[in-house]
């Protein structure tokens, strides 16, 4: 049979064979791809590329070598099966992402894929790869960078919710769930104006403007600028329970891929913010605290001289009927001045006390029978004592006094009647773990004083424990009574809370460090009438001189001798030349030169044995048990009474 009529001559045939393998193998061995040729599962062919990807110098370095030393075992039972389908099912395999083992032992990321050939007369496969370690590293990177940029989200104590471009919340974290009250099943995919609708229930939403934000990013895209942060915005916001919370807010607007989105952190500032009001507050008290003390202390020389003349005067028996009356009410008034300086000076937090134990549940069952008695019909009073251990260190008559004070304010509040309770409780610290309670104590007892009455504006409460300051009618209040609960609480490290609301009543809460171990109890008893003395000698040391001449005709008027000194220094002199004469020692407290407790520190050896008296118009730092430690026989608040003093050189003398 002769050959087809302008068939090629099969010398033309193989020479085209052979140009379309060379020009095949050019671009293979020229190619960007590592290429590689494995039959009976050994490399029978692999290109340059594949050579330097795969670590190697040459090709003899891969040739004849089994294709498993270069396959991860990771992915050796993936590349088993996918070989399976080559060489069983003539299947070409589509482009998969796998790791090879490098003739170092590194392994890298590729993108493989192989097909069916046939190589040299043999059934083989051609594998196609190349390396993407770098994008695999990104990635990785990436969703490392996602976690961690999760993980602080899922964290942060602050609250993070973002908002995409349509105005949709795509960002709920725990920390926005803590502050509002709403978890993400309420919050993700609603609309931002729903939410806000439900935490600003006032309307005042310009705070979280996507529009704005918005505007903002395609300013960055125009400028190549940073996106500009807003201000922080302090609100108040309404959580799911109705609770009112303080936040700031901060919003910043994310370049996205469709436009924008909105970022906005919320940071709960309620607590703090509590606290530094009542820091604030606390300052602002001791200031005035301080500027009272010093007033009272003025005021105190000046009655001091008023009360023991007026009182020395009202003893003669020369006098006659009327201007006996007009002097009693000399010393009346002068009492009630002296009760209102002891106001100031409690609310100092600096009076004498004389703590002793306490126990509150008596002392208000006590009070409790007597308003019963005395409040309007109209009120209904309620104690409810409990049973628990209410024992306090304290002052009985100035715990007294506070109970007092606000029992008469709520009465006040409660002009046609209302319901007025009272109740105490020992709480551990943990239950109650305000602003404003010393850390330090773990236990407390609780008492509680409300009324349904008027109620106190919002605007009013801060300045309600400020002395002088009073909302009551001219005439009808000094301003000094819940001055001197303030004083009185602190000064037995206490603490006080106030809630009111306007038409609805006000509550007190106010908090006694709790007894936990044995104190000092201190003895007081009190004597009626004028003592005389037995010509005993009074060493007088007073910088003030009309109050030391009024002291000293007052003690000469109860048969003492008195010398007298202007200070401190002079009284040591004198004690140095006549202190055989000398059987007590009375002196003021704040003085020039020398105070009272210094004067009794430097006394010569041959006075420290004699008793030492303190008199005082001014707060003392020290508590009476410190004073006992001090060497200090006794005390007495100016204005001095002369019956008073009397009683007490009579109880520290000897007979």
């Amino acid at each position: 049979m002769s050959e087809p009529e302008h068939a090629p001559p099969i010398q033309q045939l193989e020479a085209a064979l052979q140009e379309s393998e060379t020009r095949y193998r050019n671009l293979v061995e020229a190619s960007p791809l590592g290429i590689a040729v494995h039959a009976d599962e050994k490399v029978v062919y692999i290109n340059p590329e594949a050579v330097r990807l795969m670590g190697g110098q040459t090709a003899n370095d891969f040739l004849g070598r089994s294709i498993w030393s270069f396959v991860h075992p990771d992915y050796l039972a993936g590349v088993q099966e996918r070989i399976g389908q080559l060489y069983t099912m003539r299947q070409d395999v589509g482009m998969a992402e796998e790791k090879f083992i490098r003739l170092d032992g590194r392994a890298i990321d590729v993108a493989v894929a192989a097909t069916s050939v046939n190589y040299m007369g043999v059934r083989a496969s051609q594998v196609v790869f190349r390396d993407i370690s770098k994008r695999k590293e990104a990635e990785r990177q990436l969703q490392h960078s996602e976690k961690r940029f999760r993980s602080i989200i899922e964290q942060s104590v602050d609250g993070i919710m973002l908002t995409n471009a349509a105005g949709e919340i795509v960002e709920w974290n725990p920390g926005m769930e803590h502050i509002t009250g709403y978890g993400r099943d309420i919050a993700l995919g609603k609309p931002l104006w729903e939410i806000t609708n439900r935490l600003l229930p006032d309307g005042d939403h310009h705070w979280l403007d996507i529009q704005s934000l918005q505007s903002q990013v395609l300013a960055f895209a125009e400028t190549g600028e940073a996106v500009p942060f807003n201000e922080i915005d302090e609100r108040t916001i309404q959580t799911s329970q109705s609770e009112r919370r303080i936040v700031q807010v901060m919003n910043f607007a994310i370049p996205a891929e469709d436009g924008a989105m909105c970022g906005s952190i919320f940071r709960d500032v309620t607590e703090k913010i509590a606290q530094d009001r009542q820091m604030q507050q606390q300052e602002r008290m001791a200031a005035v605290g301080q500027l009272a003390a010093g007033i009272a202390h003025d005021f105190n020389n000046i009655l001091a001289v008023i009360m023991l003349y007026a009182d020395m005067v009202l003893r003669s028996n020369q006098l006659p009927s009327h201007t006996v009356t007009a002097i009693k009410t000399i010393i009346q008034q002068s009492n009630r001045a002296a009760e209102l300086i002891q106001q100031v000076l409690d609310f100092s937090r600096r009076t004498v006390l004389e703590k002793q134990l306490v126990d509150l549940r008596p002392l208000l069952q006590n009070l409790a029978e007597m308003w019963q008695r005395t409040l309007p019909s109209p009120i209904h009073f309620q104690l409810n004592a409990g049973q628990d251990d209410v024992t306090i260190y304290a002052d009985p008559t100035r715990i007294q006094q506070i109970f007092m004070n606000l029992v008469v304010n709520a009465r006040d509040a409660m002009p046609h009647g209302g319901q007025l309770s009272l109740s105490l409780d020992r709480i551990q610290a943990y239950q109650h773990p305000a602003p404003g309670l010393n850390p330090q104590i773990k236990e407390w007892i609780k008492v509680t004083v409300a009324d349904t009455g008027c109620g106190i504006p919002s605007d009013v409460i801060p300045r309600l424990f400020e002395p002088f300051f009073t909302t009551k009618e001219p005439g009808k209040g000094t301003g000094l009574g819940l001055a001197q609960v303030y004083g009185i609480v602190k000064q037995h490290d206490g603490h006080i809370e106030l809630t009111s609301e306007t038409n609805k009543g006000t509550v007190f809460v106010l908090f006694f460090p709790a007894l936990t171990q044995p104190a000092l109890l201190v003895e007081t008893g009190e004597r009626d009438g004028l003592h005389l003395g037995h010509n005993q000698t009074i060493l007088l040391i007073e910088d003030d001189p009309f109050v030391r001449e009024a002291l000293t005709n007052s003690l000469m008027a109860l048969r003492y001798k008195v010398i007298s000194a202007p200070d401190g220094r002079e009284a040591l002199l004198i004690g140095q030349q006549r202190h055989r004469q000398i059987d007590l020692i009375l002196s003021d407290m704040v003085m020039p030169h020398l105070s009272g407790l210094h004067l009794r520190r430097q006394l010569p050896e041959e006075l420290k044995s004699k008793p030492f008296v303190l008199l005082t118009g001014h707060p003392l730092d020290e508590d009476e048990t410190k004073l006992q430690e001090l060497g200090i026989a006794g005390w007495l608040m100016k204005p001095v009474a002369l019956e008073k003093l009397s009683q007490l050189l009579f109880q520290i003398l000897p007979k």
